[in-house]
This record gives structure tokens, C-alpha cells and sequence, in this order.
């Protein structure tokens, strides 16, 4: 027969004791993040919707419809445009990448601000050295999405060219002024 070695009772309980306040300690910790869900990470923004006025002769309703299909990062989505699968680079706004700040941020902002139809302006440039096609993105109701990552702090405005380029960067230096967004904060 072999004797098991038995720890004395007393330094068992304080083991056992020690756990169970490590365990409640934790819990207690993570309940606004169970109630909240992610969003308890995530720093409270505020809707600064922009609206750009359309070029001359232009109207919402002659800007090239786009069903969209799926919001790929905070400036980029797959749509169906004339029954084609075609992945769309939002052309004013650069939007943080997967693995650095802001990213998730800037991807749930634009879920939120996508619907399922888009319209779609283009301008000089058609598409990225990556051959996504690219336009302004704007809302049935006027909202350039663009403009309004931009306007809020989730994104960067491209500053290389195009058509609202010199507004796009306008709004980027208030939010920054402004402390809007997670960009900025």
C-alpha cells in the first residue's frame, strides 16, 4: 500500500479560499462588459451626418444605384451594381486596417451608417491600384459616407484628389479640433 501525502486541512481552505475570491473578483469585473457587450469598450460617438452638395446637373436620382451585399472593413464594400458582384473603395475616406487602431470602430460605424442600397458617385479616378472600383458612397437620403467617417473621427480623408477633397479635409481638421471620434480622442 502507498500513502498518499494529505495537505493539513488548514492549507487546503486557504487555496480554496483564495480561488473563490479570484473567481468573484473576475466576474464582478466583467459584468458591464457581459451587459454591454462590446460596445462597453468602445468610446461614445456622436452622428454628425454630412451632406455634399451633388455636382451641377447632378441629382440623387441619377447617381448609379448599388445593392449592397457586404461591408468588408470601414471603407470598402461588396455590392451588386448592373447584376455584377463588384468590391467598392469609398474614394474620400482612408479608414484604419485590420490590426490597428480604430479599425473595429470604423467597421462597425460604417455597418451602421449602410443600408442595403447605396449610390454611387465617381469621379477622375475609377478604381485603386488594387482594382476596386471607387466612388463617393451616398445614402438614399443625401449622406455622403465618406464625408460623414470622415466628419466623426473614424477615418482620414484621402488627400491625394478628387472632387470634395478640400471639404473631406475640412472635416477631418474638426473632428481633430474637436476630439470626435476614435481617431481623435
Amino acid at each position: 500500500m502507498t500513502r498518499r501525502a494529505r495537505l493539513p486541512r488548514r492549507q487546503s481552505s486557504g487555496w480554496l479560499v483564495i480561488l473563490v475570491l479570484l473567481l468573484v473578483v473576475t466576474a464582478v469585473a466583467g459584468v458591464p462588459y457581459f451587459v454591454a457587450g462590446e460596445d462597453a469598450r468602445r468610446p461614445e460617438s456622436q452622428p454628425f451626418l454630412v451632406r455634399l452638395e451633388l455636382p451641377a446637373g447632378t441629382s440623387l436620382g441619377s447617381l448609379q444605384e448599388a445593392r449592397v451585399l457586404e461591408v468588408i472593413d470601414g471603407d470598402t464594400i461588396d455590392a451588386m451594381v448592373d447584376g455584377r458582384r463588384v468590391r467598392i473603395r469609398y474614394f474620400g475616406v482612408d479608414t484604419p486596417e485590420r490590426g490597428n487602431r480604430c479599425y473595429r470602430e470604423a467597421l462597425d460605424r460604417n455597418q451602421t451608417l449602410i443600408g442595403r442600397q447605396v449610390l454611387l458617385l465617381t469621379d477622375a479616378r475609377q478604381e485603386d491600384r488594387f482594382g476596386r472600383s471607387l466612388h463617393y458612397i451616398f445614402l438614399p437620403d443625401g449622406v455622403s459616407v465618406d464625408a460623414t467617417l470622415v466628419a466623426e473621427g473614424f477615418g482620414l480623408a484621402w488627400r491625394e484628389d478628387g472632387r470634395y477633397r478640400d471639404e473631406i479635409v475640412s472635416l477631418e481638421e474638426q473632428a481633430k479640433s474637436e476630439d470626435r471620434g476614435c481617431l481623435w480622442k
